[in-house]
């Protein structure tokens, strides 16, 4: 499974030398235009040509969380190369991309908070960890017809990681920012890392 949330700068004056640089496996898969759609074939593409084919079934605890980062790693990588080979009589849009995306085998799950502008914020990138989301019975918003839910942390461990562009919840301390420029990854599902730096 893979998402994007964000955009590839310079979209129009890429998407087509994108798309060429695709293996044909790739490419004829894409059924749309959007540049998520085509990050998502790059994606692929990259850990095909890292050795380890998305199309073959991968070992039991899938393909791993170092496969999975460095392929979203080369993503980016091959993303900001087509853009710094945009014309620069043609740079007449915004040639930032923000690149949130998430990956996962079933067994690892990878999700970056990038931007390639050296002075602007990526987008907003939240995750949440504990053992249980649980729905808060007696809460105000149950009273008023809307479920609540909590993240419950019985135990240092974690069992659930949840990521997403928002906050689940009101709660203070319940959702942590990701850091910009970063490659967070549930290594497993006993323990999150939020530690390796995106050069570019």
């Amino acid at each position: 499974m893979f998402m994007h949330n964000g955009g590839i700068g310079g979209w129009k004056h890429v998407k087509r030398r994108l798309a060429g640089s695709l293996g044909d496996a790739w490419f004829i898969n894409v059924q749309g235009s959007t540049d998520s759609e085509w990050a998502f074939a790059l994606f692929l593409d990259s850990m095909d040509r890292m050795g380890h084919s998305p199309d073959k079934e991968p070992s039991e605890g899938g393909f791993g969380h170092t496969v999975l980062r460095k392929a979203i790693l080369r993503t980016i990588e091959r993303i900001n190369t087509l853009i710094a080979e945009i014309p620069e009589d043609l740079r007449t849009e915004d040639s930032r991309s923000l690149l949130n995306f998430a990956v996962t085998d079933g067994h690892s799950v990878v999700c970056t908070r990038y931007v390639s502008s050296c002075t602007d914020e990526a987008a907003s990138l939240f995750f949440s960890s504990g053992t249980s989301w649980k729905e808060q019975k007696h809460s105000k918003a149950c009273q008023d017809g809307e479920k609540d839910y909590k993240m419950e942390r019985r135990d240092k461990g974690s069992d659930i990681v949840l990521v997403a562009s928002e906050p689940l919840t009101f709660e203070r301390g319940e959702s942590e920012p990701l850091s910009t420029q970063h490659l967070p990854a549930q290594i497993s599902k006993h323990r999150f890392a939020n530690d390796e730096q995106i050069i570019g």
